[in-house]
C-alpha cells in the first residue's frame, strides 16, 4: 500500500500582483483608448497657388483643391516646388503650407467641450498663427493644437510660429506666444523645452537643442507668418465699432490702423472686449527686430481741438507672456507736423495710470494721433505687446469767476495847513481875565456849511 503525502506549497505572490498591475494599467490607459463621443471638425481651404493637390477620400486619388472646401481628418495636402496652400479654422487658426511640403490632418474633432487639432508635417514648412478666441480656449484647457513631425512634437500656445521638417533641417521658430517642443513617446512624452517670441530651436540627430535668440536670417524666414493675421473688411468694421467704447477720446476718432517699415517690421492693433470686466481694451503689438525699423498705430481724428482739454489720460500694462518696450512715443500731429510728443516709460504687469498734458493755450486742431515703436527706443524687447484702456480726455479745470472791482470815490486831497511859526520863547505875560466863548453848533463831516473839516492828507482805497 502506497501512501501519498502532499507537502504544503508556498503561496505565489506573483500572480495576484500581476493581476493588480493589469487592472491598474487598464484604469490608467482606459481614458486614452476608450471611445468618447466626439464631433468632427475641419479646416477650410482659403486659397492656393502653383502646384497644390489634396487627397480625395471618396475617389481615393489626388486632385487640385477647391477654394472654400474642407480639409478633413485623414486627408492630406501636398505642394510642388512653386505651390502653397492657405488653411483656416474660422476665427481661430490660420496656416500656410509652403512649397515642397506634405501635411496630413491627423485629428480634428470636438471631444466633449475640447477642440483637438493634430497635424502631421511629413516634409516641408508650415507657418501658422492662432487668434485671440483660440488663445482664450487654450488658457481654459478647451483647445489643443499640435504639429507632429518625424523627430518631435510642437504644441502651440497662442503663437505665431514656423515649423520646419526638411531632411536634416528640423526647426521651430516663434514670433509671438510660445511653443512646447518635445519628443513623442508610446504612452508618455518626454520633457521638452519651451520657446517664446523671437526664439527658435533646432532638432539635431533627434536631440532637441536649447532655445536661442533668432538670427536676422531666421526672422526673415518667419516674418511671412504675419500675413496670416490680415483682417477682412468685416473685421475692420468691427474694430471701428469696438473702439467707440474705449474712452471719450474716441468720440473724435473716425479711423485707425497700423504702419511699419516694409519687410522689416510689423505692427498690429486689436480692440477687444474683456470677457471678465466687459471693458474694451486696445492691444498694440510691435516687432522692430531688424535694426532701424519702426512700427506703430495711427488714429485719425476730426474736430479735435486740444486747447479745449487739459490732456489725455489712459491706463496701460504689459502682457506678462510678451516683451514690452523700454519706452515709446505718442505724437499729436497737426497738418502733418508733430505738435506734441509724449514718451511714457516703465510698463508694468498691473494697470498703471498715465497722463499726457497738452499745454495748448491757443486753438490747435490735431488730425492724427500716432503710437510709434522704434528699434532703438524699444531697447532689449524688440518684439512685444502693450494694452490700453479708459482713454479719456481730461477736461480743463474750471476757471474762477472774476470779482468785479468796486469803484471807491476818494475824498479830494486837502492841502495841509502850514505849521504856525514857532515864536521865540518869551516870558509869559500875566493872564487876562477869561471871557467865556459862545457855544457853537456841531457841523456834520462833509456838510455844505462852509466850515473847514480836518481830514487826512490822503484816504486809502478800501
Amino acid at each position: 500500500m502506497s501512501v501519498i503525502v502532499d507537502k504544503p506549497k508556498s503561496f505565489n505572490f506573483l500572480k495576484p500582483l500581476a493581476g493588480v498591475l493589469v487592472i491598474a494599467g487598464i484604469l490608467i490607459l482606459w481614458p486614452h483608448f476608450a471611445p468618447r463621443p466626439s464631433t468632427p471638425l475641419a479646416y477650410e481651404i482659403l486659397g492656393f497657388e502653383g502646384d497644390a493637390q489634396i487627397y480625395d477620400l471618396q475617389t481615393r486619388s489626388w486632385r487640385a483643391p477647391k477654394r472654400g472646401e474642407e480639409f478633413s481628418a485623414s486627408q492630406e495636402i501636398k505642394t510642388g516646388a512653386d505651390g502653397s496652400v492657405n488653411l483656416q479654422f474660422p476665427d481661430e487658426i490660420r496656416m500656410r503650407l509652403k512649397e515642397s511640403s506634405s501635411l496630413k490632418n491627423e485629428e480634428a474633432r470636438l471631444i466633449g467641450k475640447k477642440e483637438v487639432f493634430r497635424l502631421r508635417l511629413s516634409e516641408g514648412v508650415l507657418l501658422g498663427a492662432t487668434t485671440r478666441q483660440f488663445d482664450r480656449k487654450q488658457k481654459a484647457n478647451a483647445a489643443v493644437l499640435e504639429v507632429l513631425t518625424r523627430d518631435y512634437v510642437a504644441k502651440i500656445h497662442g503663437a505665431i510660429f514656423r515649423v520646419q521638417a526638411t531632411g536634416q533641417q528640423n526647426a521651430v521658430g516663434v514670433l509671438k506666444g510660445y511653443v512646447e517642443v518635445f519628443k513623442p513617446g508610446m504612452f508618455f512624452s518626454s520633457q521638452g523645452i519651451r520657446i517664446r517670441g523671437l526664439e527658435e530651436t533646432n532638432v539635431v540627430n533627434g536631440v532637441i537643442q536649447p532655445a536661442t535668440r533668432v538670427t536676422p536670417q531666421a526672422w526673415d524666414l518667419m516674418k511671412e507668418s504675419y500675413e496670416l493675421l490680415e483682417k477682412t473688411a468685416a473685421k475692420e468694421a468691427e474694430q471701428i465699432d469696438l473702439s467707440k467704447n474705449a474712452g471719450s477720446f474716441f468720440n473724435y476718432v473716425f479711423d485707425h490702423g497700423t504702419f511699419y517699415t516694409p519687410k522689416v517690421g510689423y505692427a498690429n492693433r486689436d480692440f477687444f472686449k474683456d470677457p471678465d470686466s466687459g471693458q474694451v481694451f486696445l492691444e498694440t503689438e510691435y516687432d522692430v527686430f531688424p535694426a532701424s525699423s519702426f512700427a506703430g498705430v495711427y488714429i485719425k481724428t476730426r474736430d479735435f481741438d486740444i486747447s479745449k482739454f487739459a490732456g489725455l489720460a489712459f491706463e496701460v500694462r504689459r502682457n506678462p507672456e510678451e516683451g514690452a518696450p523700454d519706452s515709446f512715443s505718442i505724437e499729436l500731429k497737426s497738418k502733418g507736423n508733430v505738435a506734441r510728443r509724449f514718451a511714457p516709460k516703465s510698463f508694468e504687469q498691473n494697470w498703471k495710470l498715465v497722463e499726457f498734458d497738452f499745454h495748448a493755450k491757443k486753438p490747435l486742431l490735431v488730425n492724427e494721433v500716432v503710437f510709434v515703436f522704434t528699434n532703438v527706443r524699444a531697447g532689449e524687447s524688440k518684439k512685444g505687446v502693450l494694452q490700453f484702456r479708459n482713454m479719456n480726455l481730461i477736461p480743463l479745470p474750471p476757471t474762477s469767476p472774476e470779482i468785479p472791482k468796486i469803484e471807491t470815490s476818494t475824498m479830494p486831497k486837502v492841502p495841509a495847513q502850514p505849521a504856525a511859526p514857532t515864536a521865540s520863547p518869551v516870558k509869559p505875560a500875566a493872564p487876562a481875565p477869561a471871557t467865556p466863548a459862545p457855544r457853537s453848533k456841531a457841523v456834520p463831516f462833509g456838510a455844505d456849511s462852509g466850515a473847514t473839516a480836518s481830514v487826512p492828507a490822503e484816504i486809502p482805497l478800501q
